[in-house]
C-alpha cells in the first residue's frame, strides 16, 4: 500500500502539530501589525515620508508668510506594543523617535524653499557653501513628561518653532491627546478637515498635554553654519528688515546648479518629482485654471479668503519680541552643555555591568 499522509502512522500527532503552526503564523502576523511602527527600517520609512515635502509636487498651494512662523504642525502617531515599559505605559526614551518625525515634518513644510535654495546653491555666501551638501544637526534635546501615553492610544505632535540665535534654532513639540484641542484653522492646508474648530474637550489647554519636548538645532552646508535668519529669510517667514538695522550679512542667491556627486545622486528623486510636478501645474493651469475664490483662498489661507490676522501684521519688531519671549525658556536647554564638566573620567567608580547578556554577569 503506497505511503500517504493518511496512512502515514502518527498521523494524529501530525495534525496535532499543524494546527498550532498556522496559530503560531497568525500570532506572527498580528504583532507584525501592532508593532508595524517599531519595525527595523521603519523609523527611517517615517523619515522619508517628511521628506516629501521639501519636494515642490507635495508643497501648500499656500506660500509661507510671517503669520505662519510660530504656527504649530500638527503629526498623529499612537503607542505600540513595543513601545510599552513595565508600567504598561508607553516609555520615556520611545518620546524622542517621535520628536525625530515630528521635529522633520515641520522642518520639511515650513522651510521647504529655503531648503530648496541651500542644496542647489553654489554660492559663496552663507547659503551657498560650494558643492557642500545640506543637513540639519540635533545639537541637544530635553522632554519634560505630564501624563502616560496608554497602549495603541493614538495622539497627536503641535511641533513649532520657538526661538533662535545667530547659530541654533529652537523647536518646541507638545504631545496632545488626540482631539482633545483644535486649532482654529489650517492656515497653510485651508481645505484640510477641521471639525470644531477652535474648541476643546478640557477645561485648559494646559490639561491636554501629555509632554513637552525642546530641541536644538542647526542648518549646515557642509561643515559651513547657515544661521537661521538667513533660512527663515529664504523661505519667506521673515517680514521686512527695518531700515536702520544692519543684515545679517550680505547673502548671495544663485541660480540652482550641479554639485557634487553625493548630493547629484540625493537629488535624483526629488528632480524627477519635480519635473512631473511643472509640467502638471502648466498642464493644470491651462486645461482647469483656478477660480479667484480659490486662488484667494490659498493666498490668505482661510476659505472667506480674508485671513484671521495677515502677514503685514507681523512686523519684525513683533516677530523679535515672540523671539525673544522664547528665548527665555530657549536658553535652559542651553545649560546641558555645561554638563560635559561634570564628567568623572578619572575618578573611582562603583565597578562596570554588561547589558543584556545577564549570563556573562560582571565584566572583568
Amino acid at each position: 500500500m503506497p505511503l500517504t499522509l493518511d496512512t502515514l502512522p502518527g498521523k494524529e500527532v501530525l495534525s496535532d502539530t499543524l494546527v498550532p503552526s498556522s496559530i503560531w503564523k497568525l500570532l506572527c502576523i498580528l504583532l507584525i501589525i501592532v508593532n508595524f511602527k517599531n519595525l527595523p527600517l521603519i523609523w527611517h520609512v517615517r523619515l522619508l515620508n517628511a521628506f516629501r515635502f521639501v519636494l515642490r509636487s507635495e508643497r501648500s498651494r499656500t506660500p509661507t508668510s510671517p503669520a505662519q512662523l510660530f504656527q504649530p504642525l500638527i503629526t498623529e502617531s499612537h503607542g505600540s506594543l513595543m513601545e510599552l515599559d513595565y508600567n504598561i505605559h508607553k516609555s520615556n526614551s520611545t518620546y524622542f523617535q517621535d520628536v525625530d518625525i515630528a521635529r522633520t515634518h515641520l522642518i520639511c513644510t515650513l522651510f521647504s524653499a529655503g531648503i530648496e535654495q541651500a542644496r542647489r546653491s553654489k554660492g559663496q555666501g552663507i547659503i551657498g557653501g560650494g558643492n557642500k551638501t545640506f543637513g540639519v544637526a540635533l545639537g541637544a534635546v530635553g522632554c519634560s513628561f505630564r501624563k502616560e501615553i496608554n497602549p495603541f492610544e493614538k495622539y497627536e505632535m503641535w511641533t513649532r518653532v520657538l526661538s533662535w540665535d545667530r547659530k541654533w534654532i529652537y523647536m518646541v513639540t507638545h504631545f496632545v491627546r488626540k482631539d482633545a484641542v483644535k486649532p482654529k484653522r489650517f492656515s497653510m492646508y485651508p481645505k484640510q478637515k477641521n471639525a470644531n474648530a477652535g474648541t476643546r474637550l478640557v477645561d485648559k489647554a494646559e490639561d491636554a498635554i501629555i509632554a513637552s519636548a525642546l530641541s536644538k538645532l542647526v542648518f549646515k552646508k557642509g561643515r559651513l553654519t547657515i544661521p537661521p535668519e538667513v533660512m527663515l529669510q529664504a523661505s519667506g517667514l521673515l517680514p521686512p528688515r527695518p531700515a536702520d538695522l544692519a543684515l545679517l550679512q550680505t547673502e548671495v542667491y544663485n541660480a540652482p546648479t550641479k554639485s557634487n556627486v553625493a548630493q547629484r545622486i540625493f537629488d535624483i528623486p526629488f528632480g524627477f518629482f519635480e519635473k512631473l510636478d511643472l509640467v502638471w501645474e502648466a498642464a493644470r493651469n491651462a486645461l482647469l485654471p483656478e477660480p479667484e475664490e480659490q486662488r484667494s483662498q490659498a493666498r490668505d489661507g482661510s476659505p472667506d479668503g480674508t485671513a484671521a490676522e495677515k502677514s503685514d501684521q507681523w512686523t519684525w519688531d513683533k516677530v523679535e519680541e515672540e523671539r525673544l519671549r522664547g528665548m527665555e525658556m530657549a536658553q535652559k536647554l542651553g545649560g546641558l552643555e555645561g554638563l560635559a564638566g561634570e564628567f568623572t573620567a578619572e575618578a573611582d567608580a562603583l565597578g562596570k555591568h554588561s547589558d543584556l547578556w545577564w549570563f556573562l554577569g560582571l565584566t572583568y
